[in-house]
């Protein structure tokens, strides 16, 4: 019996990727797959992309939203996904693409293990810019990435394919949580016992983009300014945080991945100095944002 998947993803000005990453979705070779994609009041033409790209495809939800944030995004089309009885959720990003049969793989591989609840698929990050920052940011996520099937109690990253009943029980995404939202169900899940692998049979590929210094300071020093949210709102939230800051990271740590440092020793030094410039920045901010609340 075929077991249904949504593949869910949020939208904002996406107009200049998103076709790429939709395109992967509607073609996979599964039948019973729906694509929901809930855009995040866009003021670019990214839905009239998108219903272009899908012309021919009964299967493909958009759900138009006011500009807010993404965790509310993404929970809309979740529940979507309930609303058309999908057994298992996917949720990407809309700079990703798929690779070919991704579904299906996974859809195998969790026949086979019954009491794996979700999956990691991992990222290969590319970017078609090459000044430096581009090029470090897709050397550290590849090296985030580079982490092996089972999944360390200090991991940072996200299961995205959940069989839905599970995903039910973590509690899901908290819309009031604006930073880190997306790894909070998973750290909630393998907490109580759950089973979390990584899909090393698969992969999906990222578009990072064009990546500056400036830019990933800016970005991340918004999601410090917001993260006592989820800091608070999790037991043990400031623990879990500093388990998972930077250099604590046991994935930084591996053979393999020593291996990636001593082969590209500028790319490694880009990545350490952006990791201090951003602790920095994360701590000030949190501090600020504690200081402000009282």
């Amino acid at each position: 019996m075929s077991k249904r998947v949504s593949i869910i993803f949020s939208t904002y000005n996406s107009s200049d990727y998103v076709v790429k990453c939709l395109k992967s979705c509607l073609c996979q070779n599964y039948e019973d797959l729906f694509v929901i994609v809930a855009d995040d009041g866009s003021t670019d033409n990214t839905i009239d992309k998108m219903n272009e790209a899908a012309k021919g495809y009964n299967n493909f939800k958009v759900i138009p939203l006011p500009h807010g944030e993404r965790g509310i995004a993404r929970f809309k089309a979740i529940e979507m996904a309930k609303e058309l009885n999908s057994d298992y959720i996917y949720i990407i990003d809309s700079d990703m693409i798929l690779k070919d049969n991704l579904i299906k793989d996974c859809i195998d591989f969790f026949d086979k293990n019954e009491k794996v609840g979700g999956l990691i698929v991992p990222e290969i990050s590319f970017s078609d810019y090459t000044n430096f920052y581009s090029k470090v940011k897709v050397f550290e996520r590849n090296i985030i990435n580079n982490a092996g099937e089972d999944i360390g109690s200090n991991s940072v990253e996200a299961a995205r394919f959940w069989r839905i009943k599970e995903y039910d029980s973590t509690g899901g995404i908290n819309i009031n949580q604006i930073s880190f939202e997306e790894t909070q169900p998973t750290i909630r899940y393998i907490e109580n016992g759950g089973i979390i692998k990584r899909a090393i049979f698969t992969q999906i590929h990222h578009n990072e983009k064009k990546a500056t210094l400036k830019g990933i300071v800016q970005k991340k020093k918004y999601y410090f300014s917001v993260m006592n949210k989820t800091i608070e709102s999790e037991e043990g939230g400031l623990k879990k945080t500093l388990s998972r800051w930077y250099f604590f990271r046991p994935v930084l740590y591996r053979k393999e991945n020593l291996k990636k440092y001593i082969k590209s020793p500028l790319l490694t030094l880009g990545m350490i100095y952006m990791y201090v410039i951003l602790s920095f920045i994360g701590v000030i901010e949190i501090i600020k944002s504690k200081v402000i609340k009282k």
